[in-house]
């Protein structure tokens, strides 16, 4: 049986003369139709296939326009070079862009990264956005730290301090806290001329503490530092590291009235920060083991320590061994420390940190070991020689820590138990001597 030949249907021209260009329409077998698209070059036929139209079209206007400009065919364009095209076109119109606009941002975003791959700015962009990041007023902020700091259960004088600082701040620094810069925190700090480099250290530790605070609640970005830590901390002029002699000691003691003697004396022989002693109770100190423990939530490093419990610091406590409850009630210890140094005939007055510098001075003197010290007073090494330590001899250690109490000290003002005042007053009307009223 003779094979049914294919049908031409009808042909399209393209060009004229050596430029001339056949589209062929051939109907095939299984119904689809096929386009052959026919030219002659270097001397014989050529012919190129397509199953569209407009591909043929195509095709054939840039072999004609290539024919008439007398290039070769090596720069013709092939089919995969059409396939290419359009899946580019329709990668940009994805985006709402025509396929020039789309090169030209391209072109643009690529001179900017420079050698950086492209995915990798986005990414970094992305991850880095703080358009993203929700509005939060620094008041709001402070509001939430310290009530969160109150519920943490921190001291109230710790959240005191916190909320004069912040509110100070706050009155002069206002605004979102995203907003917040590097140099606005320098010049609030500049701004504070009555404070000293130690109090403005203070105030920007506050700050860096309300600052990752934020951070944690997710209202700054996660992986940058804070305005607050990049801002510029302030140098603190050495001092010289002033102590108390032994005879100095002893009168302070004698001096002191019931309600300030035992700060005197823990702080002058345990080296204790007033702060921390202020937090103590009477139950802390473990008469029988001879030690005063400091927890993690009453110590200044939240971190739990055991001091010793020296002789002699033991026999000028003793008058309130039987004690219960909080070792310091008063509220104005600073002004009563101050009194206590022209009282006591001490020269110059009451000198500042002067406790703990003699403790850790003698103590260091009488033991020899700076690490222990640092551990019994909770700092480190370096702290210890950089702050703390006044070179004494040994001799003077030993006479610090001998200071005893003249026999049957009592301190001024102080209160008399319940129980002895009730069996002083048996005792007295044992004796006949309180006036029982009349008609007894």
């Amino acid at each position: 049986m003779a094979r049914k030949k294919k049908r031409r249907n009808k042909i399209v021209e393209i060009g004229s003369g050596a430029a001339q260009v056949r589209i062929y329409t051939v109907n095939r077998s299984n119904g689809y139709p096929q386009y052959s698209i026919i030219w002659r070059e270097g001397g014989r036929q050529r012919t190129r296939t397509s199953a569209s139209m407009s591909e043929a079209r195509l095709l054939a206007h840039q072999t004609s326009v290539r024919l008439t400009n007398g290039s070769n065919a090596v720069d013709e364009v092939t089919k995969r070079d059409i396939e290419m095209l359009r899946h580019c076109e329709q990668t940009a119109e994805r985006f709402g862009l025509t396929l020039a606009a789309a090169i030209e941002e391209w072109a643009s975003a690529r001179k900017v990264a420079g050698e950086a791959a492209l995915s990798d700015a986005v990414r970094f962009y992305q991850a880095n956005r703080l358009d993203l990041l929700p509005v939060k007023l620094i008041t709001e902020v402070v509001e939430e730290y310290l009530t969160s700091r109150r519920a943490r259960g921190v001291t109230k004088v710790y959240v005191t301090r916190s909320e004069e600082y912040l509110n100070r701040f706050t009155g002069q620094v206002s605004g979102n806290i995203g907003d917040v810069t590097v140099s606005d925190i320098n010049g609030f700090l500049q701004a504070q001329e009555t404070l000293g480099p130690v109090t403005k250290n203070a105030f920007r530790t506050c700050l860096i503490t309300m600052f990752g605070f934020a951070k944690r609640q997710g209202y700054l970005h996660p992986d940058r530092k804070t305005a607050a830590e990049q801002s510029e901390s302030y140098k603190v002029p050495e001092t010289e590291i002033e102590i108390f002699t032994g005879e100095e000691m002893k009168r302070l003691l004698l001096a002191s009235h019931a309600r300030i003697a035992p700060l005197v004396a823990i702080g002058a022989f345990a080296g204790i920060r007033s702060a921390e002693i202020r937090r103590l109770e009477w139950e802390d100190i473990k008469w029988d083991r001879g030690h005063i423990e400091i927890a993690g939530r009453k110590a200044k490093t939240a971190a739990r320590r055991i001091v010793p419990l020296t002789d002699n610091l033991k026999a000028w406590l003793a008058p309130w061994r039987d004690e219960t409850g909080p070792i310091i009630t008063m509220r104005n210890v600073a002004g009563a420390l101050t009194n206590l140094g022209p009282k006591a005939g001490v020269p110059g007055g009451w000198r500042k940190n002067a406790l703990r510098h003699s403790y850790v001075s003698y103590r260091v003197a009488l033991t020899g070991d700076v690490a222990r010290t640092a551990l019994e007073a909770g700092n480190s090494p370096e702290v210890i020689f950089r702050h703390y330590r006044e070179v004494v001899d040994e001799q003077a250690a030993k006479d610090w820590f001998g200071i005893m109490p003249p026999e049957g000290w009592m301190p001024p003002d102080m209160p008399i138990p319940i129980r002895d005042r009730i069996a002083r007053l048996a005792a007295e009307q044992e004796d006949g001597t309180v006036d029982k009223g009349e008609g007894a």
